[in-house]
């Protein structure tokens, strides 16, 4: 699978949108939240939304799990946000708990809405 086709990065005021479709960061975790790391510390981003409405492949427990201690290792600089559709949302928030517990800024929307009003607090205004 390839990174480009299944994680793409758009940048707006400041902050780094990235849309994950098909399984690739479900499947290649470490590398996918490495990538996105690379993408912040590139552009000096504030803030990143990942919205993985796309995603293909089922993920459970240890995904969340994996991914929200991936994320507290690699991506703790900058206030991080999810946006997920409904069937993907874990009761019990463990990929947001355990990001957190890892010293990420983490929140899960299921409301795009939600999510870029998230995001604009930390959007820089055009000079």
């Amino acid at each position: 699978m390839s990174i480009s086709a299944e994680l793409k990065f758009h940048y707006e005021s400041g902050c780094l949108i990235v849309i994950a479709t098909g399984c690739y960061l479900i499947d290649h975790k470490e590398s996918a939240l490495k990538t996105v790391a690379a993408a912040i510390k590139a552009r000096s981003a504030r803030a990143l939304l990942t919205d993985m409405r796309g995603l293909t492949k089922p993920y459970g427990f240890m995904d969340r799990y994996q991914l929200g201690e991936l994320a507290g290792r690699y991506l703790s600089k900058v206030p991080i946000a999810t946006l997920n559709r409904v069937d993907q949302l874990d009761p019990e928030h463990i990929g947001q708990v355990v990001a957190k517990n890892r010293g990420a800024s983490a929140e899960v929307f299921t409301d795009e809405a939600a999510a870029y009003t998230w995001l604009k607090q930390y959007q820089t205004l055009p000079k």
